[in-house]
């Protein structure tokens, strides 16, 4: 049987969780370049539609431009998927699908995600990730995380499978620091702030007002999250949420438009926003 084929960036990408090289930024900006392509086919690709993309593509890098890393190739993109979920590659890409687009109401709420997965890639919680399980864990252990989430061994396609790296686990303090640092960027874009709070609300319903520890075991409950939200804006944000925009009409004209045509029932189970941000059960 011949050996599996490893290209030149997998040794490359192996070589840093073995060796404990920094990753610095260029590393991250390669790491994107060679996997969020497989993050697109996993989730069904982009969603075919030139002026929905545009628009989204405008609001989250109105985000990025305070995310505080110039040098990143930033780019924000719709995926064809049912799933309720967003999530960023490392380098700056960053992923709505139309299954969470399709709920927001508004640009408001829209710049709140997008804020959230840009503060992601602001604070590199994934580089941190990546650093912290080859640290911890060693390599057998991420190609095992990697091989558990899309079903790739060695001798299937691990270029692809490195892409799961970001699909690691996200500590609670970063996920906060990911929405506080969010709000903010959408303050100073003039948007209201309480838009990532409605965003909040929306997910708990989706979620059919379940409560508990963690949002389905990925993702921490959204009430817990709404309290320190509403705490924020009143300390810090309040002359925002009084003035800042909303943008009803402009989301109404690019992607409500085209919601009844899209949306169906989404599978049971499917509810799942920021896939990465899977969060241990103590918070870790």
């Amino acid at each position: 049987m011949r050996p599996a084929r490893i290209s030149p960036f997998t040794c490359f990408v192996l070589l840093v969780l073995v060796t404990g090289c920094t990753i610095n930024e260029q590393k991250e900006i390669q790491i994107g370049q060679e996997t969020h392509g497989q993050f697109e086919k996993e989730f069904g690709g982009k969603y075919p539609d030139p002026q929905l993309q545009t628009y989204v593509s405008n609001v989250g890098m109105n985000m990025a431009r305070y995310a505080g890393r110039p040098n990143l190739p930033w780019q924000f993109a719709v995926l064809n998927s049912k799933q309720v979920n967003a999530f960023a590659v490392p380098g700056g890409y960053i992923y709505i699908t139309q299954g969470l687009l399709f709920r927001l109401e508004n640009e408001a709420m829209l710049a709140g995600v997008l804020g959230h997965e840009a503060a992601h890639i602001a604070h590199r919680h994934s580089v941190q990730q990546m650093q912290r399980a080859q640290t911890a864990q060693g390599l057998s252990t991420v190609v095992g995380i990697v091989g558990s989430v899309f079903g790739y061994g060695w001798a299937g396609d691990v270029t692809g499978a490195v892409a799961s790296i970001s699909l690691m686990k996200y500590g609670r303090d970063q996920e906060k620091q990911s929405d506080l640092s969010g709000l903010r960027y959408m303050t100073q874009a003039a948007y209201d702030p309480r838009g990532m709070v409605q965003t909040m609300s929306v997910l708990q319903q989706a979620a059919g007002g379940k409560g508990g520890v963690e949002f389905l075991s990925s993702h921490p409950n959204p009430g817990n999250r709404l309290e320190y939200l509403k705490e924020t804006i009143q300390k810090k944000y309040i002359a925002a949420a009084q003035g800042g925009k909303t943008g009803e009409e402009e989301f109404r004209t690019n992607v409500l438009s085209r919601r009844i045509a899209a949306l169906e029932p989404l599978p049971e189970g499917a509810v799942v926003w920021c896939a990465h941000c899977r969060h241990e059960a103590d918070g870790g």
